[in-house]
């Protein structure tokens, strides 16, 4: 039984913690370069944002995203 009740907190924290992430949003970014004899034959800027739309739309990315003034509601 003392198994379960490690799985079940374990289980819980992922929850709050995924919740959170989701709340709040979180901006992974990275640059990767592949070059061969010191060229640069390919430069990628990456960015990620993960959070959950509502979030999203509350703090108004929903409109830059869809190109929309961030003052008008989209359509």
């Amino acid at each position: 039984m003392a198994a379960d009740d490690g799985i079940d907190d374990e289980e819980l924290v992922l929850g709050d913690l995924l919740n959170h992430v989701l709340d709040k949003g979180v901006v992974i970014s990275g640059n990767v370069t592949i070059s061969i004899a010191d060229i640069d034959l390919l430069v990628v800027d990456l960015r990620l944002l993960l959070t959950s739309v509502e979030s999203s739309l509350r703090r108004g990315l929903g409109q830059s995203m869809l190109g929309a003034p961030s003052s008008e509601q989209p359509r």
